[in-house]
């Protein structure tokens, strides 16, 4: 159960920058707009009844939902030395150079904001099933996260004697021997 909310929450995150790019996107489009409704619901209490409206802060507190939750997981994981078991690293490798998928997937929907006249329902749609296929694509591959990346956190891919793992670190490793201990976050193994 634990490697399934983990690898959900990693599932998660890693559309979550894309969804940061739409909500963007739809409050610089039409931001008279945006900021006149949110002023009439603060003030007349008056729910907006528009999708694009909803539709913006959606992506915005997904990707807060989002960015807060990795920190937090990351956090509470980090803490759970007695979790952690020894390892015999026979080599390594940075998978941090490897982030160009992630960071074109959070671009491409900015192509849209010198479109004269985009209607933000296709824009969403479009936007959703990209996140379905990116998170299709990467739930049993967790090669790169932009959001681990922004907390700090790089990406290795260490070799043993048995296995392969995914290692993700605050530390910048230099050295075989500096990879002792670890503490799982998911099960995947290569």
């Amino acid at each position: 159960m634990a490697s399934f909310i983990s690898k959900s929450l990693f599932t998660a995150t890693v559309t979550a920058p894309t969804f940061l790019s739409l909500g963007l996107i739809g409050i610089i489009k039409d931001s008279m707009n945006y900021f006149q409704l949110w002023g009439s619901m603060l003030k007349k209490h008056e729910i907006p009844t528009n999708f694009e409206w909803w539709s913006i802060n959606f992506s915005l507190i997904f990707m807060l939902i989002c960015f807060i939750g990795i920190k937090i997981f990351f956090y509470n994981k980090s803490n759970k030395h007695e979790e952690g078991k020894t390892i015999r690293v026979q080599s390594y490798s940075n998978l941090s150079q490897n982030s160009a998928e992630q960071v074109i997937s959070s671009i491409i929907p900015w192509l849209t904001i010198f479109a004269d006249k985009l209607d933000f329902k296709v824009l969403f749609v479009c936007i959703i099933l990209q996140c379905c296929f990116i998170a299709i694509a990467s739930y049993n591959n967790n090669n790169y996260n932009l959001l681990c990346s922004i907390w700090g956190y790089r990406y290795y891919e260490v070799h043993t004697e048995e296995n392969t793992y995914i290692l993700i670190s605050k530390k910048c490793i230099r050295n075989k021997n500096e990879i002792k201990k670890y503490v799982e976050v998911t099960a995947i193994l290569r």
